[in-house]
């Protein structure tokens, strides 16, 4: 791999850096946060609609390239996903060992899907991911029907028991009919107790200890199920729960009046995304945490019901993924799972999203790419977004421990995040540091740049997560550490740049960068 080593002036030169620059003091000695856990390499992780497994991943003997480039690129650097195939259809998924296909849908003429049925080449498929990736194995509650949840259960451990690390009965219990458990939080934790025991002792008790629990929304709901109401009504008196999942999405197109609140201004107001976080999302992971417990973010992405064209397809996707992934990493989350699909037409009556006009997907605009050719998204290709991944990856690897750093004065906190990485010891390894404000194409002039004193150090290199504008949707124009990722391949050098001791780092309007002290 070619490297292209740049200083930090000569670069900045061509953002018309001549003029003074303000300058702040970015201090890393004294984070706003705790230190996080150490993390692994499961923590960038992934939610896959399962009723469009197939289009993401293929067939065991033909899979899409695509997807996989994209994972293989992760796996180069130290990443080892865990893979939940889960969302709103796998409560209507069922599990026939006769189908020779891994995923087939049962939808109405305009894209409406009725059940998901996978076969063994379902389970077969995970053969085909890079080694060291393992996978939730979800189940269908939805049905009420221990017999069909069962069977995927055993079918998940026949073909492919060293690779599941959890399970997970259904999604979302939140969005189920009332009339299920009648808002009673206990009633859901029996049944709940009832279908782990007996798939446990069906598959002679080796799930025990390695179910997820929850996976709940944070919508307001008559019924309480998220971590924080489960623990205490006693889901977890048998020691079977090992993780606690719960589902975060701060924005959705689900209907026209939050439609109107998915811009990029307000994706990338990091003082909401911060308030978001630790109002709906982290008394049930502090309540996870308090009981000797992991929390994971089991599903998330910007915008419910598949994201907002222009906006969750945009640059600002990488902006706030990484932002968003960040937060919940100070929180100790133990893996964050980007959730990748297509509109779903029994979602909402009400949402923007459709599938296209002749009922193929419509793939969502928050995914990390769109797999194939489609009618409503056009030819296969990946997304802005997936530089962000790389990212996180590059910023976590090796255990990285992370804390936030308070947003430096004459600096509106809304616009600005920056995180310190810690190995073992007590300095900083690493910086992370977001510059959100968006810079539209066709804005007037150039992009104005943050100059950021870091303290003392004796050398650095920077990496830079950029593109010509926070709108720009052509991922050809979107780099990390000067490579872009389009069509899966990398096209470039890798661009590392180059600080003096004690040098300061600039970055523009809706840029980020990686700061890796020597």
């Amino acid at each position: 791999m070619l490297y292209t080593a740049l200083t930090a002036g000569s670069l900045l030169t061509a953002i018309s850096l001549a003029a003074d620059v303000p300058s702040y003091t970015l201090d890393s000695k004294k984070p706003s946060s705790p230190i996080s856990q150490a993390h692994v390499s499961q923590f960038v992780s992934y939610s896959f609609e399962p009723a469009f497994w197939a289009e993401f991943f293929g067939e065991p003997d033909s899979p899409r390239n695509l997807t996989f480039t994209l994972l293989n690129h992760l796996h180069e650097r130290g990443a080892r996903p865990i893979i939940r195939a889960g969302g709103i259809s796998m409560d209507s998924m069922i599990y026939d060992p006769g189908q020779k296909l891994s995923a087939v849908r049962t939808e109405n003429g305009k894209g409406g899907i009725y059940r998901t049925t996978i076969g063994p080449a379902f389970y077969k498929q995970w053969d085909n991911f890079p080694e060291g990736t393992t996978f939730v194995s979800t189940l269908n509650f939805g049905n009420n029907s221990i017999d069909i949840a069962k069977g995927l259960a055993v079918a998940s451990y026949k073909l492919q028991r060293d690779k599941i690390v959890y399970y997970e009965l259904g999604n979302e219990p939140t969005n189920y009919p009332e009339s299920r458990w009648k808002r009673s939080t206990e009633a859901y934790v029996s049944q709940w107790r009832s279908f782990t025991s007996q798939i446990d002792a069906a598959i002679s008790n080796t799930s025990h200890g390695k179910w997820w629990a929850s996976s709940a929304t944070t919508d307001v709901t008559g019924l309480k199920v998220r971590p924080s109401d489960l623990i205490p009504a006693g889901v977890n008196s048998t020691g079977q729960v090992g993780q606690y999942s719960i589902h975060s999405y701060a924005f959705a197109t689900c209907d026209p009046a939050r439609e109107r609140r998915a811009t990029i201004a307000n994706i990338l107001n990091h003082t909401d995304l911060l308030r978001y976080a630790d109002s709906e999302i982290y008394p049930s992971a502090k309540a996870a945490m308090d009981s000797g417990a992991q929390w994971a973010i089991g599903e998330f992405n910007s915008i419910a019901c598949s994201g907002k064209p222009n906006v969750s397809d945009t640059f600002a996707q990488a902006l706030w993924t990484a932002d968003v992934e960040l937060i919940y990493a100070v929180r100790n989350a133990t893996s964050v799972h980007l959730h990748q699909g297509a509109t779903l037409v029994f979602q909402s009556n009400q949402q923007l999203n459709t599938p296209g006009d002749d009922g193929t997907p419509g793939f969502s605009s928050y995914s990390l790419l769109y797999p194939i050719d489609s009618s409503k998204r056009g030819e296969a290709r990946v997304l802005p977004v997936f530089v962000s991944q790389l990212l996180v990856t590059e910023a976590l690897g090796g255990g990285g421990r992370i804390a936030a750093l308070k947003t430096p004065a004459g600096i509106q906190e809304r616009e600005f995040s920056a995180y310190a990485v810690f190995g073992r010891g007590e300095k900083p390894t690493k910086l992370v540091i977001l510059n959100m404000k968006p810079f539209y194409v066709g804005g007037n002039g150039v992009p104005s740049t943050l100059s950021l004193d870091i303290g003392e150090h004796s050398g650095a290199t920077v990496k830079r997560m950029t593109a010509p504008s926070v709108d720009e949707k052509d991922s050809a124009k979107v780099t990390w550490a000067g490579q872009s990722f389009r069509n899966g391949k990398a096209v470039g050098e890798v661009t590392v740049e180059a600080l003096g001791p004690s040098e300061k780092v600039s970055v523009r309007e809706s840029e980020a960068v990686l700061v890796t002290f020597k």
